[in-house]
């Protein structure tokens, strides 16, 4: 079994928190971060790659079995979390 670690997010109301862990990539797997609420069963995972380029066109994150580019993502997440999309 691989290592994991749990980090929990502490600036939401005690009823309801983030429970994060980590897993670190083993052979083909890349490694995996896992975002679970506490107060059901869902969760989301996202694998990201062992050796980022550091270009977000280029680096791929798979969210839940979905591949797409970081910049794909931000386009997105982003404006649902009422953020803008930076410009380049």
């Amino acid at each position: 079994m691989p290592k994991m670690t749990k980090v929990e997010n502490r600036g939401l109301s005690s009823h309801h928190h983030l429970q994060v862990t980590r897993r670190k990539g083993k052979g083909k797997q890349d490694p995996r971060i896992r975002v679970k609420c506490s107060c059901c069963n869902q969760a989301v995972e996202i694998y990201h790659p062992n050796n980022p380029t550091g270009k977000p066109g280029l680096d791929t994150l798979a969210i839940n079995g979905v591949l797409g580019t970081v910049d794909q993502w931000r386009q997105v997440l982003l404006p649902l979390l009422g953020m803008e999309v930076p410009k380049d």
